[in-house]
C-alpha cells in the first residue's frame, strides 16, 4: 500500500499538514497577543491575571489525546510531541511569548510579507483584531457586492493558508527548529 505524503485533490493550493498548521497558527496568536499589547500597554495587567488563572483539566487534555489518536497518531509519536511541546513551554508559554519572541516573529512576518501588503494586513486582522474568519469575509463581501459571500469566504480561507504556508519555513528558521519534525518517522520526505 502507498500512503501519499500530500494529500489533496490535484492541482490544489499548496496546504500545511495539521501539526504544521496547528503549530503556526499556535506562533501567529501568539504575535497577535503580543502585539495587541504592545499597542495597548494598559492590557498588560488584565493579560497576566487571566494567564494566572488558567488551568489545563486533565479531562481537556483526555479529549485532545483521544482525538489525536483517531486522526492516526501512534503513542510514541504522541509521547515526542508533547515531550516537545513541553521542552518548548520551559523557554516560553505556548500562550503568551516574550518580547524577544515577540520581536522574533514580527521580523520574520515582516519580511516574508514586505511584497504582499493585503497579506499582512489579513494576517493582523485575524490574529492582533482577533477577527474571526466569517467577519473578515463578511468585512470582504461589502468591499467586493459582486461575489457571493461563500466565494469570499474561500478566498478568505485560502489567502490564510498561503500567508501560513509562506510563513512556516521561515518561522522555523528563526526559532531554530526542523521544519521537518511533523513527518512520520516512516514517511518519505518530499519536495
Amino acid at each position: 500500500m502507498i500512503y501519499p505524503s500530500e494529500v489533496g485533490r490535484g492541482g490544489e493550493l499548496l496546504r500545511l499538514r495539521t501539526l504544521e498548521s496547528v503549530w503556526i497558527q499556535g506562533k501567529l496568536k501568539m504575535w497577535g497577543r503580543w502585539s495587541a499589547i504592545n499597542t495597548s500597554p494598559t492590557a498588560t495587567d488584565m493579560f497576566k491575571k487571566l494567564l494566572g488563572k488558567y488551568v489545563v483539566s486533565q479531562d481537556d487534555m483526555s479529549k485532545a489525546l483521544k482525538a489525536l489518536r483517531k486522526k492516526g497518531c501512534s503513542s510514541k509519536e504522541l509521547e515526542s510531541w508533547v515531550n516537545d511541546m513541553l521542552q518548548q513551554s520551559r523557554h516560553s508559554s505556548l500562550v503568551f511569548c516574550t518580547d524577544d519572541e515577540g520581536l522574533a516573529m514580527d521580523k520574520v512576518i515582516a519580511g516574508a510579507m514586505k511584497d504582499n501588503q493585503p497579506l499582512l494586513r489579513l494576517l493582523e486582522r485575524r490574529y492582533q483584531g482577533k477577527m474571526s474568519m466569517r467577519e473578515i469575509a463578511e468585512e470582504f463581501h461589502l468591499s467586493h457586492p459582486e461575489m457571493s459571500f461563500m466565494t469570499c469566504r474561500r478566498r478568505i480561507d485560502v489567502w490564510l493558508g498561503m500567508a501560513e504556508s509562506m510563513l512556516y519555513q521561515p518561522m522555523c528558521d528563526a526559532f531554530e527548529t526542523s521544519s521537518e519534525r511533523f513527518y512520520l518517522q516512516s514517511e518519505p520526505i518530499t519536495g
